[in-house]
C-alpha cells in the first residue's frame, strides 16, 4: 500500500513538473510578441526649436525599451498602467507618452514630462 501511495505521489510531482516546463516556452513567445509590439515606438523623435533636448530616441533591447536624450546614455523605460506611457529609469524620472495617429493609430510623436516641465515632439519617421 505505501509503494503505490510513494508511486502515485512521484507521479503526480512529475506531471506537474511537466506541465510547469511544457509552459515556458510560452512565455518566451509571449516575450517575442513584446517585443515587435515595442518596435511601434523605437526610432528617432526631434523635439520643438527651444526644447534643451533636440532629439530623443528609443530602441528595444530584449523585450525592453530605452531612450536616450541626445547622447546622455540610455535610461530603460518602465511601462506604466496608462496605454502608451512609459517612465525613465533615469535620475529625472521622464515620462515619456507616445502619441498615435487618431486614424491610422500610428505613432506619431511624444511627450516627455520631467521637472515640471512638458517638451513635445515628433517621430522622424513615423
Amino acid at each position: 500500500m505505501k509503494l503505490i501511495v510513494s508511486i502515485l505521489f512521484i507521479a503526480i510531482v512529475l506531471s506537474k513538473a511537466g506541465s510547469a516546463y511544457a509552459q515556458a516556452p510560452a512565455t518566451s513567445a509571449k516575450m517575442g510578441a513584446d517585443s515587435v509590439n515595442l518596435k511601434v515606438y523605437t526610432g528617432s523623435y526631434t523635439l520643438t526649436s527651444g526644447s534643451p533636448i533636440q532629439k530623443f530616441t528609443v530602441t528595444a533591447d530584449k523585450g525592453d525599451l530605452f531612450g536616450e536624450a541626445d547622447s546622455y546614455g540610455k535610461n530603460k523605460l518602465i511601462k506604466q498602467a496608462k496605454p502608451d506611457t512609459y517612465q525613465s529609469t533615469s535620475s529625472y524620472g521622464s515620462i515619456i507618452t507616445f502619441v498615435r495617429d487618431g486614424t491610422t493609430k500610428a505613432v506619431t510623436g511624444l511627450t516627455l514630462a520631467t521637472q515640471g516641465t512638458e517638451l513635445s515632439a515628433k517621430k522622424d519617421n513615423p
